[in-house]
């Protein structure tokens, strides 16, 4: 309940018996099943990131590294299976950071889908080999899971050009999100839009 730079001690959610931060998690975790469990019964599957960009230190759950991040992800992936919710894919995803993927990995049998973030015309996936030995021996699947086209100060990029460039250096990828609404990350302030959007590769929520 507080702001987001506050310091986080996620230690007390895995401790033995009663306690407030315990509890607050349980109850949030309480709130998710009810929502996914409606959606299941209606026959609808979910992609779901308990913890989006796993690494991320700006983000409570990544603050006091990868063990307690790993134990998080693992925790919210257990109790929910334990509701008998079934219709989940858990994505997995983490920042671009070198080695990022393979740190703060929480397991095969926790993960279906893998991905990374990127902002900016560069697009560092490190990890690519790894990930896509977890797609051929795993059947995991790989995908850019946020993806900003360019950074504010950057000149607008051709939106093919961001394409060229996932199919040509990442050729295992299902696919890739925009993320944002900011008009240099997605492709409403870049150049080509509209062509882009009507790519039958490109799949448009109206």
């Amino acid at each position: 309940g507080g702001s987001w730079k506050d310091v986080v001690h996620i230690d007390p959610i895995f401790a033995p018996g009663d306690n407030p931060v315990k509890a607050n998690f349980y109850k949030q975790m309480d709130r998710m099943v009810l929502d996914l469990k409606w959606l299941q019964d209606k026959g609808i599957p979910i992609v779901y990131t308990p913890f989006v960009e796993l690494n991320d230190a700006n983000k409570w759950h990544a603050r006091e590294g990868n063990k307690n991040a790993v134990r998080l992800y693992r925790l919210v992936h257990d109790y929910f299976t334990a509701k008998g919710l079934n219709n989940i894919l858990w994505a997995y995803h983490t920042t671009s950071g070198n080695g990022a993927l393979e740190d703060y990995y929480p397991g095969d049998e926790y993960v279906d889908i893998i991905g990374k973030s990127a902002y900016g015309t560069g697009l560092n996936f490190s990890e690519y080999s790894w990930a896509v030995e977890k797609k051929k021996n795993h059947g995991k699947v790989i995908w850019w899971a946020e993806l900003g086209i360019r950074e504010p100060a950057d000149r607008p990029r051709d939106c093919f050009d961001v394409l060229e460039k996932l199919e040509k250096s990442f050729p295992e990828l299902a696919g890739f999100v925009f993320w944002s609404d900011a008009k240099y990350y997605n492709v409403t302030g870049n150049l080509n839009a509209t062509e882009f959007m009507s790519s039958p590769k490109i799949i448009i929520l109206k």
